[in-house]
């Protein structure tokens, strides 16, 4: 056989056992099996190797989730997502990121509608952690545009930052998580708008208004300063597009800023 086809049937045989065993007969007599203990069992010790190490790896980016799911309905299904989703890069560091989107199909999950904008917040948290170390915005680099070169502004991001828009009140699951004993939770019935950044060492996670995630979104897609106010209601007296600047400019939000030319 191949080289390839060697470690195509050794991939089938660790993921999907039943299968490679009546399709594969060729891949399994290459190896010997006289040693006093079965081929099966051989294979198990990868077996259980790989799929327990890659389980753990995405368990530990999910605390939260473990805790409201509970940890043995968690591994499940993450194990489920481990046979279907192999790492295609030797860098585990964000392995499993995609797991929201599988967890959101689950047929074991239909009875926790929350969980798949949970997992996405986890990862959120988790990719801001690992994202790539920049600096925040000097707002004393603004002090010198033209007052009326403003609405031309756009601002960059933080490499760190990332939106989450959810129908449940994921700041309530937070606050159970972190803050409160193993209980019974309920959930209120409202939806909530994050921003996740970690504009320091630590990663935040900050509840933000209707007005802030337009804007944020907006100017997160590269609209200037003027596009994105415009999405707002002009009749919305509440709305203060200076007070908004300065808050996330404090905040550490933005990592650079540019005109529109």
């Amino acid at each position: 056989m191949k080289l390839h086809d060697i470690q195509q049937g050794f991939k089938d045989t660790i993921l999907d056992p039943e299968t490679a065993e009546a399709e594969n007969e060729a891949f399994r007599n290459i190896f010997k099996s006289d040693t006093g203990i079965s081929l099966e069992n051989r294979f198990k010790v990868y077996r259980n190797n790989v799929i327990r190490s890659l389980t753990d790896v995405v368990l530990a980016a999910l605390p939260m989730t473990k805790k409201l799911a509970g940890e043995k309905f968690l591994e499940q299904a993450v194990r489920a997502y481990v046979t279907q989703n192999l790492p295609d890069k030797a860098d585990l560091t964000l392995y499993g990121i995609t797991f929201p989107a599988f967890i959101a199909t689950y047929e074991p999950a239909r009875s926790l509608p929350y969980i798949a904008d949970l997992t996405r917040l986890e990862w959120a948290w988790e990719a801001a952690y690992y994202a790539a170390d920049d600096q925040a915005l000097d707002p004393d680099e603004l002090a010198a545009i033209d007052e009326d070169s403003l609405p031309d502004l756009r601002f960059t991001p933080r490499s760190s930052f990332a939106l989450i828009d959810s129908d449940y009140p994921l700041d309530e699951i937070v606050d159970f998580c972190r803050n409160t004993p193993d209980g019974k939770f309920t959930l209120h019935d409202r939806g909530c708008k994050l921003m996740v950044l970690r504009p320091y060492l630590k990663v935040q996670i900050h509840k933000l208004d209707d007005h802030e995630f337009t804007l944020l979104s907006a100017l997160q897609e590269g609209k200037t300063i003027h596009e994105a106010a415009a999405l707002i209601d002009e009749d919305d007296d509440d709305f203060d597009l200076a007070a908004f600047l300065q808050k996330h400019l404090i905040r550490g939000t933005f990592a650079s800023h540019s005109l529109e030319k």
